[in-house]
């Protein structure tokens, strides 16, 4: 059985609150810019990632359908720009839902192996990984079957999406946990829809990310999490899952909807269990970026 890793510390921090960057991001903008933006307002890359290091990155796939309900290709491409620009040693790993597997046949139709080829970068399937047995301090449970990769990951780099969810509430960067657990946990996971947004913070007890990135260009606002789209046109970036969580909420009630996201934040089942955990913090400060919304050179004629 194995123990928990370390505790990640969270670098990103200013006055002993974890900082959150939020970054407009517009059509015609280069998004790799704006991902290095956001990593640049937190303090730069390197105050988490180093050149040289290994670094997994776990997107979501957990379907083959498009954002919000899977990870961007072009977000996931601009990412991996910015970390093998650094010099980091990058590798992509993920699971799919049961209800929309194999993984193999998900990343299939997403196009994903022909971006990473193009990259030189590798992808574990995780349903192909070797599983471990991790012991944790939760309530719901004590112990986790998870992939071996993962768990000995030297950097990890969270890349989420932000929508609504029928039974967490919503699904940010602690609710990729759950590609990491194996079919048995995931079918106990489900069950009691009440107590699914209390087990997801559960999830992330055996290690926690170096870096979360958050994208907002596009989301929806249903509880359902599917329906018509709308354009937040912002990317979140933080060292502290529970800070970048909170504030892709508040970005999202700024476009109201008949969901769960108006109750507050300290009484959502992810954050009032991710407190009691040690997870993160709902005391945060925001790092604001303005946007172009203009052209700047006059023309001379």
């Amino acid at each position: 059985m194995h123990e928990p890793r370390k505790r990640t510390k969270n670098v990103y921090v200013q006055d002993d609150k974890p900082l959150v960057a939020k970054v407009p991001h517009f059509n015609g903008d280069y998004l790799p810019m704006t991902v290095a933006d956001a990593v640049e307002m937190l303090g730069g890359l390197d105050e988490a990632i180093k050149p040289g290091d290994a670094v997994l990155i776990k997107p979501n796939f957990n379907c083959r359908f498009a954002m919000p309900l899977s990870t961007d290709l072009a977000f996931l491409s601009a990412v991996i720009e910015v970390l093998q620009d650094h010099g980091a040693v990058v590798t992509v790993a993920e699971s799919s839902g049961k209800a929309d597997g194999p993984t193999a046949e998900v990343v299939r139709d997403l196009k994903l192996l022909p971006l990473l080829n193009r990259y030189g970068v590798p992808f574990i399937d995780f349903e192909q990984d070797q599983w471990i047995d991790m012991q944790i301090p939760g309530k719901h449970f004590t112990k986790l079957r998870v992939p071996k990769t993962i768990y000995e990951a030297e950097k990890r780099v969270y890349l989420a999406n932000m929508r609504c969810h029928n039974s967490a509430r919503f699904s940010a960067s602690q609710k990729l946990s759950v590609g990491w657990i194996d079919a048995e946990y995931r079918e106990y996971f489900h069950e009691e829809r009440s107590l699914v947004e209390y087990k997801i913070p559960e999830l992330n007890l055996g290690w926690q990310p170096n870096l979360v990135l958050i994208d907002m260009r596009r989301t929806t606002t249903s509880q359902s999490g599917r329906g018509r789209y709308v354009y937040p046109n912002t990317m979140l970036a933080s060292g502290d899952m529970v800070a970048a969580d909170a504030e892709a909420i508040q970005v999202l009630r700024g476009f109201p909807d008949e969901n769960s996201l108006n109750a507050p934040l300290e009484e959502m089942g992810q954050f009032a269990a991710a407190k009691e955990y040690g997870l993160g913090s709902l005391d945060y400060r925001v790092l604001e970026a303005e946007g172009s919304t203009e052209t700047l050179q006059k023309s001379r004629f």
